[in-house]
């Protein structure tokens, strides 16, 4: 019988290794919370989608990484600046926006 105590300490216990992970990881291995891959075999329109999630869940970790270790004052920019405009860089390089937008 599963027992729901168990259940919330393995929660608990999976959570605390995370954020382990996360808050120990150098600046430079954030990129490993990067999972977006442009896919040329899909349209601009899933792209776009499958990026804003990703982008999301990246700039939740970055926040997080960046709150941690350089405190709270600024971190909306800190987060913007450092890892969210390369991203949006890359990704309109990526397309044929490109040619419409300069960057």
């Amino acid at each position: 019988m599963i027992n729901k105590k168990i259940i919330g300490i393995a929660c608990k216990s999976i959570l605390k290794n995370a954020d382990k992970e996360l808050y120990t990881s150098t600046q430079e291995k954030l990129e490993n919370y990067w999972f977006f891959k442009f896919d040329v075999h899909k349209s601009i329109e899933s792209n776009l989608y499958e990026f804003t999630q990703m982008i999301e869940l990246y700039r939740y970790n970055c926040r997080r990484w960046e709150e941690y270790h350089n405190g709270h004052v600024e971190v909306v920019e800190r987060v913007r600046d450092k890892y969210l405009i390369p991203k949006i860089k890359e990704f309109i390089k990526s397309t044929d926006l490109n040619k419409v937008l300069p960057i």
